[in-house]
């Protein structure tokens, strides 16, 4: 469905330990948990991931360490048929993140960037090929990268889909252009210092996003609530798909890889945002990141 899209992704590479516990303990509280294990993950390749298990052609660019989770990693991207040829390998220490939990399937994570931190910009913008379709970042990197491969991609006219996870509030006037600018509801908060609780708010933060990135599109991903589109003329709401939440990890990195692919194929913001609705859904109704992401029959299937 996607196999023509040739995409890259700049972005994290990390360990995930993930800690099941029935709740999040308070300061000083201890909790009896019940489960753990370690993932693949970070956000960026968790998204190269999601584009490769839907066909997509994948570059990755980024940083591990020369170490035991590093050398797992790249092996695991290697797995799944993404090119790692510019992921380097002399970073201080593999990114890890730490993702509790609770018995409602909802997480926090603790993100350690390490290697992530240490991406060079110059070579990340020069490993991008020009016969890239679609550009993915997110900000689980050094800003520097961000800025400089979006710019890069928009003088270039390389669809850019800009993820801004985790919640941070970089210079969104230093990377100007992009084709999708979207946020889950913290990180729109982080942004803009809205919640997009209401329509009104949603409204308001997406006008405000806009006017700071210049982005041609504004999707704000609302969790339980669906989606949101600003395109600067109206805004759309798009209600979520039906499902059993069991973890919410990567949900947001596969509704942001699948929209990506399906605007690419078929210049449809409005269908794009829909499929990545349905691929989100799929994800939340599975444990883990990569563990969690769906293949296009599934998404094709999801009513």
């Amino acid at each position: 469905m996607y196999s023509n899209i040739h995409a890259t992704v700049v972005g994290s590479i990390n360990m995930d330990m993930i800690l099941n516990m029935p709740k999040v303990p308070g300061t000083g509280e201890n909790v009896l948990g019940s489960t753990y294990g370690y993932a693949n993950g970070g956000k960026g390749a968790n998204q190269a991931c999601a584009l490769a298990k839907v066909g997509a052609k994948v570059k990755m660019i980024g940083k591990v360490a020369d170490d035991a989770n590093g050398k797992k990693l790249i092996e695991n991207l290697k797995n799944n048929n993404i090119d790692v040829s510019d992921v380097a390998t002399d970073g201080s220490q593999t990114g890890l993140a730490a993702i509790l939990i609770d018995g409602d399937g909802k997480n926090r994570i603790v993100v350690y960037e390490g290697a992530n931190a240490e991406i060079d910009p110059v070579k990340a913008v020069s490993a991008i090929r020009p016969d890239t379709d679609l550009l993915l970042l997110q900000f689980e990197t050094n800003e520097d990268v961000i800025i400089a491969c979006v710019n890069h991609a928009v003088k270039n006219n390389i669809t850019t889909v800009i993820d801004c996870g985790p919640a941070k509030n970089l210079c969104l006037e230093k990377m100007q252009g992009a084709t999708i600018l979207s946020p889950n509801e913290s990180e729109t908060q982080a942004l803009t210092g809205i919640l997009p609780a209401d329509e009104e708010s949603i409204l308001q933060a997406s006008e405000i996003l806009q006017k700071r990135s210049k982005a041609k599109y504004i999707v704000l991903k609302l969790g339980a609530k669906g989606c949101s589109l600003w395109d600067g003329k109206e805004l759309k709401l798009f209600p979520p798909y039906k499902t059993n939440v069991v973890d919410t990890t990567a949900a947001g990195d596969c509704f942001t890889a699948v929209m990506a692919l399906e605007y690419i194929k078929n210049g449809d913001i409005c269908n794009a945002c829909d499929m990545g609705n349905k691929a989100g859904a799929i994800a939340v109704s599975r444990m883990g990141a990569e563990n969690s992401i769906p293949t296009v029959q599934e998404i094709l299937q999801m009513h």
